[in-house]
């Protein structure tokens, strides 16, 4: 548990239930491996990413709310999931290293499951959803908030996560005179948890791949895939470290639990 320690003494509201900080950095890929079979209480950090979601979800759409009141519903709902998707969350999870502490199994380990979007994304959520129940929503608030420090702003001057597929589109329309095209490739996972893998081509020749992308659901992997195209053609510059902001005041409630793609 020392590394966890480390990780978890540099938190603004360190956790203090040691078993629910190891739960949040435990895949469920380590559960199958022969360690961890005595340990009959071992549980992944699964249900903790489905509380962490709507804990996110609340505290993204009430900051959104707060800070542009003259957005209608769709403009916050568009700003929301510019915020609240997997790649901007594993980018936050890595930037406060939560891909060091990955509990794996050796084969997902192997296949690179530190740097893996959906893994990442999830133990983040995780994270959020250990730091409410231990602390309190007030505190999951302000923790998320800090988190999230710096985004806001930059999701409204910088090209973000769901605009890569329409700048792809006028690209590819500009160069090669002829759009892109999205092929699944595979899907793998059991039929709840699903991850799809797409690639995208562009011009005439159909294999000659520009991008791929796996995510949980086909559009956002369609999205990743693009991001790739527009990296390689030249079409986008890698993403900058962000500058932050002061957090404001937590509200005491949460006002929504509503759940995001």
């Amino acid at each position: 548990m020392t590394d966890l320690n480390q990780f978890n003494d540099s938190l603004k509201f360190p956790i203090k239930d040691a078993a629910l900080l190891r739960r949040v950095f435990t895949h469920r890929s380590i559960l199958n491996e022969p360690s961890h079979h005595a340990t009959t209480r071992a549980e992944s950090n699964e249900r903790l990413e489905f509380l962490g979601d709507s804990v996110l979800s609340t505290v993204i759409s009430t900051l959104l709310w707060v800070r542009f009141p003259e957005s209608n519903e769709g403009e916050l709902t568009s700003l929301r999931a510019r915020l609240v998707n997997g790649v901007m969350l594993a980018r936050i999870a890595t930037k406060v290293g939560m891909d060091r502490y990955l509990l794996l199994g050796k084969g997902e380990a192997a296949s690179g499951g530190r740097e893996n979007i959906t893994i990442l994304s999830g133990a983040l959520e995780a994270l959020i959803g250990a730091v409410y129940i231990d602390s309190g929503f007030a505190h999951a608030f302000t923790f998320t908030e800090a988190l999230f420090d710096g985004l806001i702003d930059e999701t409204l001057s910088e090209p973000v996560h769901f605009d890569y597929k329409p700048r792809l589109q006028e690209l590819a329309q500009a160069i090669y005179k002829t759009p892109p095209t999205y092929r699944l490739i595979s899907e793998t996972g059991p039929a709840h948890d699903r991850l799809f893998t797409v690639e995208v081509v562009v011009g005439h020749d159909s294999n000659d791949v520009l991008g791929k992308g796996t995510a949980k659901k086909k559009k956002e992997a369609e999205q990743l895939a693009a991001q790739g195209a527009l990296l390689l053609i030249g079409g986008l510059k890698p993403t900058t470290p962000e500058t932050a902001p002061t957090p404001s005041t937590p509200p005491t409630s949460p006002t929504s639990n509503d759940k995001n793609d």
